[in-house]
């Protein structure tokens, strides 16, 4: 029986074999080691900067075994080699600073969480924890509490970073600092160059001459003392559920955005590096939510609440379709191109807009969806026709021809002569279309059905009847398939499952894209990397 895989992921894979990069939220807490510089975040786990290359390093998460993904402390202890790590579900170490993490239960400590730990240190012999009221002696190696003090019975302790609840105005002085990017320094908090106010939450003062502050809004301030240079740095995703992704040399990443801004992650997957083009440096770009995306030419189309925003990417700008361009009401979830015609819809109903004029087409499509009050399920592209799903029932459009067909299977396209697993998909229900290389899948209550063929190739069963949101085919070979629950592989020849991962970052799957040897997840957690070539 296949079961819930919690948290490190099973000795099959490397530390590494998946990486989760989310909205950082917070940065909490900073500390450094040898090689890197670590930096607690609320939303994506410790992110690493190497010293030496001032790159980001792949950051550590619930992928390398963290039980806590929102850090409120982190803590090199250079008398053993280990980092700690204050999260909000356990205190948490590693010897080896990226996997095989150890978990301390706050109870233990007479503590409900770690909100009431104000600061992370160490002495020779010992790890101290304090709160408001009280100072915790735990054995720096395996973290067994040792005793609870007003006061620490030893004078040599270390503390790490400066947090949030210690920062006072003067503890910096930023008269003789050049800040880059026009933002503006003050006693409390800094604005970036559009105004946007941020408190500081932590300062760490380094030996290497390089120290830094973090910012509230995800941002951290590296501060140059040679150079007398101070930078505001951001790593990670704009937007805090990424729903959508272009692979276009880069990966072109959208979803859902924050109570301040929103924002298009330009991620370059090889790299690991990103540069956000965000909502609240254009005039514009509104900090709504994005659902759908697709890229024609030198255009992006992104599908938002009621409108479409289309971001010239040569000219860096901007412009919106709205009602006075037809756009249905409601969550434009469905994004497709063909014959210099953009189909943009929601439930609630489905426009043509030509791509050059982005004039509205008078369709048959839109008539035929309005007139019989269907709901529209999917829109999918395949050898130059656009195939939808409307209110489970698949229909052929013909743009060029302005003809719409319900999908017959006795109309000698196909050869329909009863085969092993061949079924009549005119009489079943239909939820999703994919269209992979040369062939169109589609997910019906029975299961997934090769559209050539008339096959069923994958029981629903095989998946546990979950709700598929995407679907990936390797080597022709391989299936993968994305849940609301997980991801599961499955061998197409023999029809078995090989694997099915339900790990607690793979909840609520939107999309999937294979590069190289790499699958790329769009999950409600962040954006995974997945290396399945084990």
């Amino acid at each position: 029986m296949i079961g819930p895989l919690l948290g490190q992921v099973d000795n099959r894979f490397n530390v590494f074999s998946w990486e989760h990069y989310g909205a950082v939220g917070a940065v909490n807490s900073i500390s450094e080691d040898y090689t890197y510089f670590y930096f607690g975040t609320e939303n994506a786990g410790i992110l690493r900067l190497n010293k030496f290359s001032q790159q980001f390093a792949r950051p550590i998460t619930q992928g390398q075994g963290l039980k806590s993904n929102s850090i409120e402390h982190i803590y090199f202890d250079e008398h053993t080699g280990i980092l700690w790590s204050v999260g909000d579900n356990f205190i948490e170490y590693s010897f080896s600073r990226e996997g095989s993490w150890n978990t301390l239960q706050y109870n233990s400590l007479s503590l409900k969480s770690g909100n009431q730990i104000i600061d992370i240190g160490s002495s020779k012999d010992y790890l101290w924890l304090r709160s408001n009221s009280r100072f915790f002696k735990l054995d720096h190696v395996n973290g067994v509490l040792l005793g609870i003090y007003v006061s620490p019975d030893e004078p040599s302790i270390v503390w790490g970073d400066i947090s949030s609840r210690e920062l006072r105005w003067n503890i910096f002085d930023f008269n003789d600092y050049f800040v880059e990017d026009a933002w503006l320094l003050t006693s409390n908090g800094a604005s970036d160059n559009r105004g946007n106010f941020s408190k500081y939450l932590s300062y760490y003062k380094s030996n290497n001459g390089i120290n830094w502050m973090s910012l509230s809004n995800g941002y951290i301030l590296k501060i140059d003392e040679f150079n007398k240079l101070i930078t505001p740095i951001f790593y990670g995703l704009a937007c805090t559920v990424p729903t959508s992704v272009i692979d276009d040399n880069v990966l072109w990443v959208s979803g859902i955005g924050n109570k301040s801004f929103n924002g298009i992650a330009k991620f370059d997957i090889d790299d690991n590096k990103f540069e956000n083009i965000l909502s609240n440096h254009y005039s514009n770009f509104s900090k709504d939510n994005i659902y759908s995306s697709i890229m024609i030419d030198d255009e992006i189309w992104f599908g938002l609440d009621s409108y479409i925003l289309v971001y010239n990417t040569k000219k860096d700008s901007f412009r919106s379709l709205g009602f006075e361009k037809g756009i249905p009401r409601g969550k434009i979830v469905h994004l497709e191109y063909e014959n210099e015609s953009v189909f943009a819809g929601s439930i609630n109903g489905v426009v043509e807009i030509d791509k050059t004029s982005k004039a509205k087409v008078n369709s048959a499509i839109e008539k035929f969806v309005f007139s019989r009050n269907l709901f529209l399920g999917d829109i999918e592209k395949f050898e130059n026709e656009v195939f939808f799903v409307l209110s489970n029932t698949v229909f052929r459009y013909e743009n060029e021809k302005n003809s719409i067909s319900t999908l017959n299977w006795k109309d000698g396209t196909f050869d329909i002569s009863m085969k092993e697993n061949q079924i009549d998909i005119a009489s079943r229900s239909v939820s999703r279309i994919f269209s992979r290389s040369d062939k169109l899948y589609m997910v019906t209550d029975l299961g997934i059905v090769d559209y050539k063929e008339g096959a069923l190739i994958v029981p629903a069963s095989l998946y546990f009847n979950y709700k598929i949101t995407d679907l990936i085919v390797v080597d022709n070979s391989l299936l993968f398939l994305s849940t609301t629950r997980g991801l599961a592989i499955i061998d197409i020849d023999t029809r078995e499952l090989i694997n099915y991962y339900d790990f607690p970052f793979l909840r609520n799957i939107y999309q999937m894209k294979h590069i190289s040897e790499y699958l790329v997840l769009l999950t409600s957690k962040g954006l995974i990397k997945f290396n399945f070539n084990l």
